[in-house]
């Protein structure tokens, strides 16, 4: 399945695979959080590009990661990013390690916004890579 094709959606949030032009919008969201946490240091438009372009190439070629945008609103404004990463050091087989970041705009709304009741600890979630 082509990154193209891919939507999720529950009407309030989308995941979508991240891509290019989300470039200055991450970058807009960044704060001193997600650099410490997720990011590693502060994003450039040259490097964010470039990674993200790096994402859309996993999807393609059924690489061992799938990163989306999260966005929210009827504008689908990108709130922030989700990873899934199906290899990596520590990982068992089956295991997939998942990380997200939310830009400053969206956080404290409960998780995903106005679903309270929604606890990640007790969702299931199966993630298959397809190869």
């Amino acid at each position: 399945m082509s990154a193209s094709e891919v939507e999720l959606s529950d009407g309030t949030i989308t995941l979508r695979p991240l891509s290019p032009e989300d470039a200055e919008a991450h970058l807009a969201g960044e704060d001193e959080l997600l650099v410490r946490w997720l990011n590693g240091g502060p994003g450039t438009l040259e490097g964010v590009v470039a990674y993200f372009r790096h994402c859309r190439e996993q999807w393609d070629t059924a690489g061992p990661l799938r990163a989306f945008g999260i966005r929210a609103g009827a504008d689908a404004v990108l709130a922030g990013t989700v990873d899934v990463r199906f290899e990596g050091a520590g990982l068992l087989p089956g295991q997939v390690n998942l990380a997200y970041g939310l830009h400053p705009a969206w956080r404290g709304r409960g998780w995903p916004p106005g679903r309270s009741s929604w606890h990640p600890a007790t969702q299931p979630v199966r993630a298959e890579p397809r190869r």
